[in-house]
């Protein structure tokens, strides 16, 4: 069992959670460093909203542990579907900041990976980034977008700055 966990792990930490394997996605129920509120919203045990439990979850997305950082990230990512009102706006924040200051961590999740995250899942995290660049840089956006884009590329390794250009060329799309 150690052997298989550790096998397991050694697929898995390279390339993030890609896949959603229900043996992957057993790995990070089982792993005492993922919150309950994430468990229990992976299982279905409640709906993301603007409550306590799903804003822990949006907070995760800064954790320093680059183990758990990707399952966080796919429960972001499914809480994107429906929201709308102060989860939109918690969403918009949190995912906006997590592009700008951990770009290769947003970037490898969002384009090294084509079974999880796909365009439909880029063009969510551009639309929820896009609301809140609405929000904070009113009747300034695309400038803002342009500040932004600059700002992230100076923290991005070369291999995934054509993928932040185009994630930020998506965000301006949105932008009306």
């Amino acid at each position: 069992m150690l052997v298989r966990v550790l096998l397991l792990l050694l697929v898995t930490i390279p390339g993030f959670i890609y896949a959603q394997n229900s043996e992957e996605m057993k790995i990070y129920l089982d792993n005492k460093q993922v919150s309950k509120a994430a468990k229990d919203f992976y299982s279905g045990k409640f709906k993301a909203t603007d409550n306590d439990k799903t804003l822990s979850i949006i907070d995760s997305l800064r954790t320093k542990n680059s183990f758990t950082r990707p399952f966080y990230l796919y429960l972001v990512s499914k809480m994107m579907d429906k929201s709308d009102g102060a989860l939109s706006e918690a969403l918009g924040n949190s995912c906006k900041e997590f592009v700008e200051d951990s770009p290769n961590s947003a970037i490898e999740f969002l384009y090294q990976n084509n079974k999880i995250a796909n365009h439909v899942t880029v063009d969510n995290w551009a639309k929820i980034i896009e609301g809140e660049f609405m929000i904070v840089c009113e009747n300034d956006e695309k400038e803002c977008v342009g500040k932004s884009l600059q700002k992230t590329l100076l923290k991005t390794k070369a291999a995934n700055r054509s993928n932040v250009n185009d994630l930020y060329q998506r965000i301006k799309k949105y932008i009306h």
